[in-house]
């Protein structure tokens, strides 16, 4: 059977179709929010839950009262409130940080603005505030820059909580004290069989975890076979073999999970995930670091001079100083043929760059080699999405005619497909 070379793109919605809770919200309400006391009314964080972040995003819960789930957008909030304390100005025409500064003079002018102040802008205004008078003999600048450092280590104890949130979905580690480790296999098996679908890898369907595992394995696992001592899954060759198909597939995750990691074997297609993963194989036993990365988009600090001292928040920029051996992802250009697949993405402005840099490369105008392939499952359409994405796209060609009608072009030649898995 042919294999056409595939990118596969991945969101989010892939790990949320095969049943794990990695959503913002899940993470939030299980690991942040005390839920048990909300029965009385009350709401506040977790005994032990400590930091900037859980607290700001506790703010947003009050503020939008738990009917509006766009509060736990993390990411979203990062920029809002980098860009408030930062960069933007007030409706008076003076930063939040600015107010703070201010506030230390007993003729401060700006007094009323506190009256109108959301809940969240005061708690950035004390926050900032606090700061200030801890590090104002350094200066206003200096003073900034230690604040932003700060908010930066802050943000890096929340992507550990998180790291630590979505693996303890995973993988359940020292298991009754006995050094164990339990998969969530329910999980592992869906993801299997979403890639089957996704790739077309085999035509088998993978009806429990114990059919992704070869014979010899499960001898062991019962115990049938006397020579068998001490084996797991991570010591054998574990993998079905119609995982070998899968050598002509590349695919760019912006998930924190890689399925084959989970799996403690190799991979047998390059697999990378963007905006870094979730504990490998090295720290199977804990999280005490983490490669996850929660961040704002790089654009917005190309596009204004004044955030420039905020690229350290950028996830562009901190992929930067962690690369490490290099890996060509994309499939080569010059092959025959090469599908370009998505899943689970929302096709945001924020993950824009990726998709113009992938477009780009692969000549998608010209290259009649190359298709698209949008998959979606029912109640989650994407076509006002689609459309967008490749309409923005167009508009980055030189010639503007041929951007214009770049999605008619696509469907004439048949190259872009919208299918519900």
């Amino acid at each position: 059977m042919f294999y056409p070379n595939t990118l596969l793109i991945l969101g989010n919605g892939f790990d949320l179709h095969c049943g794990l809770k990695s959503s913002y919200e899940d993470f939030f309400r299980s690991a942040i929010i005390d839920t048990t006391s909300e029965s009385f009314g009350v709401k506040q964080l977790k005994a032990g839950v400590t930091g900037f972040w859980e607290k700001l995003l506790l703010k947003y819960y009050l503020f939008h009262n738990k009917k509006d789930y766009n509060w736990c957008d993390i990411e979203r909030i990062i920029k809002d409130t980098l860009f408030s304390v930062f960069v933007d100005k007030t409706r008076l025409g003076i930063t939040i940080w600015e107010l703070a500064n201010e506030n230390n003079d007993p003729k401060l002018k700006h007094r009323e603005i506190l009256s109108k102040m959301s809940l969240i802008d005061l708690f950035l205004f004390q926050y900032c505030t606090d700061f200030y008078v801890t590090a104002n003999s350094k200066g206003t600048e200096d003073a900034k820059q230690e604040l932003a450092i700060h908010l930066l280590q802050q943000l890096n104890n929340l992507e550990k909580r998180f790291c630590k949130y979505l693996k303890e979905q995973i993988i359940n580690v020292n298991v009754n004290g006995n050094n164990g480790i339990v998969l969530n296999t329910v999980y592992i098996t869906n993801a299997i069989n979403l890639l089957v679908q996704l790739t077309g890898f085999t035509s088998s369907n993978y009806n429990g975890f114990n059919r992704i595992v070869h014979q010899e394995f499960r001898k062991c696992e019962e115990k049938t076979d006397p020579n068998c001592v001490n084996v797991s899954w991570k010591n054998v060759n574990v993998l079905a073999n119609e995982f070998g198909n899968l050598s002509t597939t590349s695919i760019l995750s912006f998930n924190y999970t890689a399925i084959f990691d989970i799996l403690l074997v190799e991979s047998p297609c390059i697999y990378s995930n963007v905006h870094g993963k979730l504990c490998n194989k090295q720290c199977i036993e804990g999280c005490g670091s983490s490669s996850v990365t929660f961040g704002i988009d790089d654009k917005l600090i190309q596009e204004n001079s004044e955030a420039f001292n905020l690229r350290m928040f950028s996830k562009t920029y901190r992929k930067m100083l962690a690369i490490g051996k290099p890996l060509n992802i994309l499939p080569q250009k010059n092959i025959s043929q090469i599908e370009i697949k998505f899943y689970g993405h929302s096709l945001s402005e924020a993950d824009y760059s990726y998709f113009q840099s992938i477009f780009d490369y692969y000549d998608l105008y010209e290259n009649t080699n190359v298709s698209l392939t949008f998959y979606y499952s029912e109640g989650y359409e994407q076509n006002d999405a689609i459309y967008g994405l490749i309409s923005e796209y167009g508009k980055t060609l030189t010639n503007k005619e041929q951007g214009k009608n770049l999605i008619h072009k696509l469907l004439l030649e048949n190259r872009l497909k919208i299918e519900k898995i």
